[in-house]
């Protein structure tokens, strides 16, 4: 899944910071949605998590539906019901689908090949894709000018919106790749999608002695960008990683600018660094550039492993970790390398997030919600931060209050300024927009109401309202 994260950055003079996590009753029931439908032999409630889960507020999931041919696709309104406007009461059977190749913006999405959906779930009949049969593709986005991209061993290739080749680019579509970053099927040199930005691609490769496990390639030339942290390749590790510490992952972490944060892990702590945009270590972080964290924590008595990947939100870490019984909890971490407490707690166990088929279970974070995927379940929760300074006082609420219930106007209280304000109605439909603080609803009916903010530093909130 990609992420859109901002990193604000604790002030030095904070001495500490408290998090408020509670399920959110307002999704589904108490919290929680129970997809039907998947069968006991088919017991992956699959989330993609390489792109996007999301289709403006609307959520994704799929599981096979019996068939080997086919995968049953489902999308959620942001309140956890089926959305009787996508397929058949919110459902679509989706041929040969794998997440993998999957790629959603607010306006269509891409499956495997040749295959263009639009919002409601048909097939986009205007979409010529016939010469995107004939590779292998190994993932696909859609670039910021509407062009398709995809990539596989041998090339990268253009389409235009509508599925035809791209002639400018390359030889008819196809840019030939450096060899030395083409990969094979081997795993000599594999690759794996980790985010793009503009025309940059950022993969994580299987890397020879001595490179790092990320590198920057210009999708115009097919080549390292030799220009970025060494030679193309990123820093990840430095002098306050321990030896025999490995690396385990890589989080996008800021504004997608192409940032992120690396994870290392050893017997018994995890380590944190931080890649800046440059591709170069970030010394800021933690004690000279290094945050270290516990692999397991204890609660009532339980000892929970933190083995799954970090979660970035704002200026912290959050740390999932689950117990032998396989129920979930999260730990938190600042940049500034402290343990940040939730609910008063230096753990907080994620309640109702059990699952029964190992490393079946995914967690994510979307603006200010935790997503627990967990058997055939979703479950949502609220995060609300709280940074304080050193007597306690509060010094910065970093979520954005409202007037809710609302009547003719819509108030915003921010502590940055606004960009913009969406407000759409219970079935994801956009119906108001605005760019500032104050918004004239009158032409809103009475009803229930999901409000999305965008500041000015790039953080987006969304909110449950209600119009009276």
């Amino acid at each position: 899944m990609k992420q859109i994260i901002t990193f604000l950055g604790l002030a030095c003079t904070m001495a500490n910071a408290q998090i408020n996590i509670a399920k959110d009753t307002s999704f589904g029931t108490n919290g929680t949605v129970t997809i039907s439908g998947v069968g006991s032999n088919n017991y992956l409630l699959l989330i993609p998590n390489i792109h996007s889960t999301f289709q403006g507020n609307k959520i994704f999931v799929s599981y096979p539906s019996g068939s080997s041919s086919e995968t049953q696709f489902t999308r959620l309104n942001s309140d956890g019901s089926l959305d009787a406007s996508f397929g058949n009461n919110g459902n679509v059977l989706i041929p040969y689908f794998e997440a993998y190749y999957f790629y959603a913006n607010n306006n269509f999405f891409l499956t495997n090949g040749n295959k263009k959906y639009l919002s409601n779930g048909q097939p986009d009949s205007s979409f010529s894709g016939s010469a995107m049969q004939a590779a292998d593709w190994n993932y696909k986005l859609v670039l910021s000018d509407g062009k398709i991209f995809f990539r596989d061993d041998a090339g990268f290739y253009k389409f235009l919106p509508d599925g035809t080749p791209d002639s400018s680019y390359g030889i008819n579509g196809l840019m030939g790749i450096n060899a030395a970053i083409a990969g094979d099927p081997n795993g000599n040199s594999s690759y794996e999608f980790f985010f793009n930005t503009g025309n940059a691609l950022y993969e994580f490769i299987n890397p020879s002695p001595g490179q790092s496990s990320i590198r920057k390639i210009d999708i115009n030339t097919g080549n390292l960008d030799t220009s970025y942290g060494q030679g193309g390749y990123a820093q990840v590790r430095n002098s306050g990683i321990p030896s025999a510490a490995s690396y385990d992952s890589g989080i996008q972490a800021s504004q997608n600018d192409g940032s992120f944060i690396n994870k290392f892990t050893d017997s018994n702590h995890i380590y944190f660094t931080k890649t800046n945009i440059q591709g170069n270590l970030d010394p800021s972080v933690g004690t000279n550039g290094t945050i270290t964290g516990n692999k397991s924590f204890a609660y009532n008595g339980t000892v929970y492993s933190a083995d799954a990947q970090p979660l970035a939100y704002n200026n912290l870490i959050f740390v999932p970790a689950e117990n032998s019984a396989q129920e979930l909890g999260i730990a938190c971490y600042s940049l500034n390398g402290n343990n940040v407490t939730i609910n008063n707690n230096t753990f907080y166990p994620l309640s109702g997030t059990s699952y029964t088929y190992p490393g079946l279970r995914f967690i994510f974070v979307k603006d200010n919600y935790i997503y627990v995927i967990h058997d055939n379940n979703i479950s949502r929760f609220v995060i609300q931060q709280q940074v304080l300074s050193a007597d306690g006082l509060f010094l910065k609420n970093q979520d954005i209050r409202i007037n809710n219930p609302f009547k003719d106007e819509l108030s915003l209280f921010a502590d940055e300024p606004v960009n913009e304000v969406e407000i759409a109605d219970g079935t994801g439909r956009i119906v108001l927009k605005g760019k500032k603080s104050k918004l004239n609803t009158s032409s809103l009916v009475k009803g229930n109401y999901f409000v999305k903010i965008t500041t000015a530093s790039g953080k987006v909130i969304s909110k449950k309202a209600v119009k009276n």
